[in-house]
């Protein structure tokens, strides 16, 4: 499976037509290959110049049948493995610096393990109530409720002060049974 999460900056016309490009560029590449360093520097490449001032983050990841995890970030918020931060090396958003280079990062995960993507609208979501007023959500509550199902953490951040967009994918890792072995019948 690949999982491409990102936030392009600005409203209307301009930055649907960049998240339009940036769909076209991850179908091309995923039909080479998934390897989320390689996709990136090719969403990168595609978008030198296209930006206008803005930026776009963006996190690639590839989870294999086994649990191999692989993730490359370009400017996005960390995701969370069962409720911890995953330790992924910063870079620049895409767009801004040519020829960039993304490190990746290699887990593995267990059947049972949860993985959550979020946006910065989950984390910016500002408290309206009086007592508290402009508030964020923050990576704390967001680290808290990581191993909750996608709806529940964007009611949490809309319920909080929502005033960005915001986007939540959670997977969670089954696993694989074993497949059977040529010639010899298995049970799954």
């Amino acid at each position: 499976m690949l999982l491409v999460v990102g936030d392009v900056s600005g409203k209307g016309l301009p930055a649907a037509m960049l998240v339009s490009v940036l769909v076209g560029v991850i179908r091309a590449e995923a039909a080479h290959g998934m390897d989320p360093a390689t996709l990136l520097r090719s969403l990168n490449d595609r978008l030198m110049g296209r930006s206008h001032n803005g930026f776009t983050t963006c996190l690639a990841a590839h989870i294999t049948a086994d649990g191999q995890l692989t993730v490359a970030n370009a400017g996005h918020l960390p995701p969370y493995l069962n409720g911890e931060e995953i330790g992924v090396p910063g870079s620049l958003p895409l767009g801004i610096l040519a020829e960039q280079r993304y490190e990746t990062t290699f887990l593995r995960m267990s059947p049972g393990d949860r993985l959550t993507f979020v946006s910065d609208g989950v984390v910016e979501a500002q408290a309206q109530s009086k007592s508290a007023p402009g508030e964020l959500f923050g990576f704390d509550r967001t680290r808290e409720l990581s191993r909750q199902p996608a709806a529940r953490i964007a009611e949490a951040a809309h319920a909080f002060g929502q005033l960005d967009d915001i986007t939540v994918v959670t997977v969670e890792f089954s696993g694989v049974s074993a497949a059977p072995v040529a010639g010899k019948l298995c049970r799954l």
